[in-house]
């Protein structure tokens, strides 16, 4: 009951951090070479919300695991 419940708030974590905006900031120099910077590339930045939902929602599916294991096992 409890593992569900876990589950059910992590997920929700997880959501109301992927709805949610990341801001942040940086300063950094020009760059020394012809480069261009193209927001958006192969950077995901997620959220400190975002990542502790996962978390908990993956901490939840292993309690659920074992409690499913310890009751249908066979002895």
């Amino acid at each position: 009951m409890v593992a569900g419940a876990v589950v059910v708030v992590g997920v929700v974590a997880t959501v109301v951090g992927l709805l949610t905006p990341v801001t942040f900031g940086w300063f950094a120099y020009q760059p020394l070479a012809d480069a261009t910077f193209v927001p958006g590339g192969d950077h995901v930045i997620l959220s400190r919300t975002t990542a502790i939902g996962f978390v908990v929602v993956a901490l939840g599916l292993l309690a659920l695991a074992f409690l499913c294991g310890r009751r249908f096992a066979r002895r």
